[in-house]
């Protein structure tokens, strides 16, 4: 193998393949990327076991010599950021990649290329196309409410449930749920759960306007556009059913102007408790207070108005500021509307976008 790229275009490159590669891997060979040449220039290859991308390049690269190498994918990027701009030379010679910027060489020890397994990026059968900015419109609102810990895998990822024309698209960690509904052309009726890495690289690789196609299987979800293909394997096990999570009737709502809440919530935030900071959220006569007190730390106490009531005026929970900040934010309105049913019961926040919800668990305080 032995080519020449400009350090503009590797670097690009790199900068898209590296965000696959994990911090921590079950098999040292994921810390590797494949590098192919052929006659149609040059594929980097990278995976982490769960999500895998294959990105292609044509342009501002001379092959020498067709090959392959397997080198350690970080290392590699790190070389590349500090390359001199200009070409940069790449050759495997027989255990190393050799790489040369201007008058500096530096050497690559390589894996075996046959450790590295063989990864199947056939597009499946099936598929549904929507609009880029509308898909990751939709992730952007819930994938925060995604699970970050192990002991569900199926809650690590978002549900996405396609039934006549529509997607839902729902995240939870079983404290919060985060639900979007987008339109969505597929003839098959679907319910798969796409991991979250993979889904957060969606807005580096497809934005605007552009007919974005999801191909799926019972075992992954693909997705490509002219030069990169992403995939990951689904992550199995029961997603849990948002119909029956979400009440249908409140006995409260109020509408709450959604900057002045921002804030007020935010100002809260140097008061934690084992790193969690629990608001007590309170509606008085003619405004709302917002509280929260630690023995060791302080105090904070804040009222703010509402715009209208409607129902019972008897409103009073403790929730987590942390997911009350974040269901804030995606909702991105000027007002919200908080539906409430009860002390312990989950509570609601919606904008004027109704097929948009953000529900949230109150938290018990002693």
């Amino acid at each position: 193998m032995n080519f020449k790229i400009t350090k503009n275009k590797m670097l690009q490159v790199m900068n898209h393949i590296s965000k696959v590669l994990a911090i921590t891997v079950i098999l040292p060979i994921y810390k590797g990327v494949k590098i192919v040449t052929d006659q149609n220039g040059m594929r980097i290859i990278a995976s982490d076991g769960t999500v895998s991308m294959m990105e292609y390049v044509s342009e501002e690269i001379q092959v020498l010599e067709f090959g392959e190498c397997v080198v350690d994918g970080k290392l590699l990027h790190e070389i590349i950021k500090k390359a001199n701009d200009g070409m940069i030379w790449m050759r495997k010679e027989n255990n190393q990649m050799k790489i040369r910027s201007g008058k500096a060489e530096m050497k690559l020890v390589i894996f075996s290329d046959d450790q590295y397994p063989k990864i199947d990026f056939d597009f499946p059968d099936s598929y549904f196309k929507t609009n880029a900015n509308m898909l990751n419109d939709a992730i952007e609102k819930t994938i925060f409410s995604a699970n970050d810990q192990q002991t569900r895998p199926v809650l690590g990822g978002i549900h996405f449930k396609i039934s006549e024309g529509k997607c839902y698209v729902t995240a939870t960690d079983s404290y919060r749920l985060s639900h979007k509904c987008i339109s969505v052309n597929c003839e098959d009726e679907m319910s798969i759960t796409i991991p979250k890495k993979m889904l957060t690289l969606l807005s580096m690789l497809y934005a605007g306007e552009e007919e974005l196609f999801v191909y799926f299987s019972k075992r992954k979800a693909l997705m490509s556009n002219d030069n990169i293909i992403i995939q990951s394997v689904l992550l199995e096990g029961t997603f849990p059913d948002y119909k029956s999570l979400i009440p249908v009737t409140f006995e409260s709502e109020i509408k709450i102007p959604s900057s002045v809440m921002l804030e007020a919530l935010d100002r809260t935030s140097f008061i934690k408790d084992e790193g969690i900071t629990t608001v007590c959220f309170e509606l008085l006569n003619d405004e709302i207070m917002l509280a929260c007190e630690n023995r060791q730390v302080g105090s904070s106490i804040e009222s703010i108005p509402f715009e209208a009531v409607t129902g019972n005026k008897e409103v009073k929970f403790y929730c987590n500021q942390t997911y009350i900040l974040d269901a804030l934010k995606a909702l991105k309105s000027e007002f919200c509307i908080l539906k409430y049913n009860g002390d312990m019961k989950p509570f609601v926040l919606q904008s004027d976008e109704i097929d948009h919800v953000q529900l949230l668990l109150p938290v018990r305080h002693q």
